[in-house]
């Protein structure tokens, strides 16, 4: 499972989390031409092993991740990275650790970064996608 692209599909199809960021979710770190004056996220896997075994194979995976918002207004920040929280917690990560949330004096943003771990509700049984 692409990881990656499963979580930026659940934030997509959230309507504030769409009106707030468009498509500014970005993989690993932002480029340098991207447009940095409106909000956005950065998704960074920090590890993922197989889990749920049965027999000698495994029946899901178990990712640990980070979510990273960036914003010029800290109370925006703040409303994204909840509403994250509350994707991400229906459809089976918990946050885990500490949180970062800081302004960065050289960009003038602030960041708040959560970290989370889970099992992705499965969209496949045997192949199958599950509804």
């Amino acid at each position: 499972m692409n990881i990656l692209m499963y979580i930026r599909e659940l934030l997509l199809n959230d309507p504030f989390i769409k009106s707030q960021v468009d498509e500014r979710i970005h993989f690993y770190k932002v480029g340098e031409n991207t447009d940095t004056s409106q909000p956005f996220i950065t998704i960074t896997p920090i590890d993922g092993e197989p889990s749920t075994f049965v027999s000698d194979k495994y029946l899901s995976e178990t990712f640990f991740v980070q979510v990273d918002v960036e914003t010029y207004k800290h109370q925006k920040s703040l409303d994204i990275a909840n509403r994250i929280r509350n994707i991400l917690w229906v459809n089976g990560f918990k946050q885990k650790g500490t949180e970062f949330d800081e302004p960065f004096e050289e960009t003038k943003r602030y960041v708040l970064a959560r970290k989370y771990l889970g099992i992705p509700k499965n969209k496949y049984y045997k192949g199958e996608p599950v509804e």
